[in-house]
């Protein structure tokens, strides 16, 4: 069901909306009236916004439930597709249909604060944004990706932690989206944003940060069924993070920057997974992600990228690049669900974090891998 568009006030014919808000819908009913409502209730006001909300063959009443607002507010489309497996489709369906002069994408779970188009446009159009981050706050025991407290009208994935956000939600110039060529894979249930959002704003000419509004409210779900809490085939996903990873080296040459870059990729996509997920595999199924993800390790872990991690994601790291799967499980096993002990400290004066295997003459594990403080990387690559 597609709503007819507001007539200018000239009264010429259809006004094109400043924002356009996806909304990808995957049964997701129970959380639609606050999503849904947290648009419909904008202060820029519902002439000005344009809602696509793409229905992705849900079978828990969302469709039917979404037609029937659309017959009292004219500023929502609905359409409806089988099912994708995955935000990516539903997003570039609703991009593909969207007229504003911005975009923004909206999980269906999730929800805005009232004057959060109004402040985020008004931030474009006085900077010539392309990008602008609003800030995030988790809510419903989900915590927030970063904690973006400056507004700040233009901001780099150096001198901010914009990089360490890489998600959907937040604000788009659809012509710049449409300049590069910007689409989301589709068909995968997670990190399907991610080639989207580095293209986005490592192309970008300004991004902005507004960071004195509560922005977006990422909704934790009570059953776990949060895309990023799902089980995967993490051999699998760890060869599409390479496919990403391959995307950052083309755009950033070997160096600092890209080394910084690195780090939250270690961080989040890479190391992350070797917890849980990696001790409730079997001795096969660890190996072999631990076979995914030593090349990884080997292409983009440099010196600088290892300093910069915290002693237990430094240890994976070496343990994978080395091929150490089994003294990797006790690793994680000893902070997975419980605290290590406290540190210990070396005749050299230095702090190392109580991990197995400290100073053990079989494994050879360097103790920069366990200092609570590391030595300062050397390379210059």
């Amino acid at each position: 069901m597609a709503a007819d568009r507001p007539p200018a006030p000239d009264g010429r014919g259809p006004r094109d909306p400043a924002v356009s808000v996806v909304v990808p819908v995957h049964n997701t009913r129970r959380y639609l009236e606050q999503c849904l409502g947290s648009v419909f209730a904008q202060s820029l006001g519902p002439d000005a916004v344009e809602v696509i909300a793409v229905d992705d063959g849900s079978d828990d009443g969302s469709g039917a439930w979404l037609d029937e607002q659309a017959r009292t507010h004219p500023n929502l489309t609905v359409l409806h597709q089988p099912p994708s497996g995955g935000a990516g489709r539903p997003r570039n369906v609703g991009m593909d249909r969207a007229r504003g002069r911005y975009l923004f994408f909206l999980d269906s779970d999730d929800h805005l604060g009232t004057e959060a188009l109004e402040r985020l446009t008004a931030m474009a159009d006085t900077h010539g944004s392309d990008l602008v981050y609003g800030r995030i706050v988790g809510t419903g025991g989900r915590p927030a990706p970063v904690d973006l407290r400056t507004t700040s009208p233009r901001v780099t994935p150096w001198d901010s932690p914009v990089y360490w956000t890489l998600a959907a939600y937040k604000l788009f110039r659809r012509s710049y989206v449409q300049e590069r060529g910007l689409r989301f894979v589709e068909g995968r249930l997670l990190a399907e944003d991610l080639p989207f959002g580095i293209g986005a704003l490592l192309g970008a000419d300004t991004v902005s940060v507004l960071g004195d509004y509560d922005c977006y409210y990422l909704q934790g779900r009570d059953d776990d069924s949060n895309a990023s809490r799902q089980d995967l085939d993490w051999p699998e996903h760890l060869g599409y993070i390479a496919t990403v990873l391959a995307q950052v080296a083309e755009l950033v040459p070997p160096g600092p920057e890209r080394d910084t870059l690195m780090v939250r990729h270690f961080h989040g996509e890479i190391l992350a997974q070797f917890a849980a997920p990696y001790l409730a595999r079997d001795t096969e199924g660890r190996h072999a992600m631990a076979k995914a993800a030593r090349p990884l390790v080997e292409s983009y872990l440099t010196g600088r990228v290892l300093a910069a991690l915290p002693p237990r994601l430094r240890l994976r790291a070496h343990c994978l690049r080395e091929g150490m799967v089994d003294e990797l499980s006790e690793i994680i096993g000893a902070d997975t669900g419980r605290e290590p002990g406290p540190p210990v400290a070396g005749e050299d004066g230095r702090e190392y974090a109580a991990y197995p295997y400290f100073r053990d003459p079989e494994r050879g594990i360097p103790d920069d891998c366990y200092a609570l403080r590391p030595a300062k990387a050397r390379e210059t690559a």
